[in-house]
């Protein structure tokens, strides 16, 4: 297996996301490269530091030569919900091959991937479905690999928890769907990043997953309690079964999306698994226990 090198800058696909970006800014100085659809649209990200190269993923043939004479590629890119022209299998799992396959031709030795916790290989999950096949497709590469699993990542710009928090103070009552007994372990995307960033080039997370999760486990319930405690909000919940929130959902697509529920189908079906780790990596990557979510939701009095 090749060696990494570290001469060249970090390739980094998804630099521009919500956790991208927070990467980024924790990189500091080191030597990047991004990955961006449109050059034009993120021309103020060019610095002494990073620079930047147009492509797209799903193109294989866009990534040629993107990333000659870098030392590593951070791959990030994912969707959270698919559309007419992209599934998850095909922008996850398909993706990754196509970044791993140029990575090669670049003669990049070392890999580090954002999958997710929960992947796995089941066709009732289609997100978690292309995450499995994706760390598949790392695993068997023949790069020097590291993956990453996060539970809920939560901060400025999120789209779980800022969701629910929008619902929690729009809504007269909170609506708990199902049971609000799923698990969650949920983490800052500062502390993802953090993590991310002291991982890479640590020879000691060679070939290994590494679970990025909270200091603390919530259920569902719990976690809307939270959410609802940080932002002053004290209201009723009401249980809505799954069934009928599917329902609401799918009838609902054709509609723009500023007036469609908050939620997808694809997330409400993720309610039945439980986002937790039995072995977090977290606060041997940070050198300190990862922060609670209680005592980080001040970003929320803005959504």
């Amino acid at each position: 297996m090749s060696e990494p090198s570290n001469t060249g800058p970090l390739f980094i696909t998804g630099g521009t996301g919500f956790v991208g970006t927070n990467v980024v800014r924790a990189l500091g100085n080191r030597p990047m490269r991004l990955l961006v659809r449109d050059r034009a649209k993120h021309r103020g990200l060019i610095s002494e530091q990073v620079e930047i190269v147009e492509g797209d993923v799903t193109h294989p043939a866009s990534l040629r030569s993107a990333m000659d004479g870098c030392s590593a590629v951070l791959h990030l890119v994912a969707i959270i919900e698919p559309t007419s022209g992209e599934s998850f299998d095909e922008n996850i799992r398909k993706g990754t091959e196509n970044v791993l396959n140029e990575a090669h031709a670049a003669g990049v030795g070392r890999f580090y991937q954002m999958s997710a916790i929960g992947a796995q290989d089941n066709p009732d999950f289609p997100y978690h479905q292309a995450k499995w096949r994706a760390e598949q497709a790392v695993k068997s590469s023949g790069l020097t690999w590291t993956i990453f699993r996060p539970s809920v990542i939560y901060g400025p710009g999120d789209g779980f928890i800022s969701v629910l928090a929008s619902v929690i103070r729009s809504f007269p009552i909170i609506p708990v769907v199902g049971d609000g007994k799923s698990r969650f372990q949920p983490i800052q995307v500062g502390d993802v990043a953090e993590a991310i960033t002291n991982a890479i080039d640590d020879p000691s997370t060679t070939e290994k997953t590494l679970d990025l999760v909270g200091p603390e486990i919530l259920t569902y319930e719990e976690l809307l309690d939270t959410i609802a405690a940080g932002i002053g909000k004290h209201k009723r919940k009401l249980h809505l079964p799954v069934g009928l929130m599917n329902v609401i959902v799918s009838a609902s697509k054709p509609l723009p999306k500023s007036i469609r529920p908050p939620v997808t189908s694809e997330q409400l079906k993720m309610l039945a698994l439980d986002n937790t780790s039995d072995h977090p990596a977290t606060s041997a990557l940070l050198g300190r226990d990862p922060v609670r979510l209680a005592d980080n939701l001040g970003y929320l009095a803005n959504v």
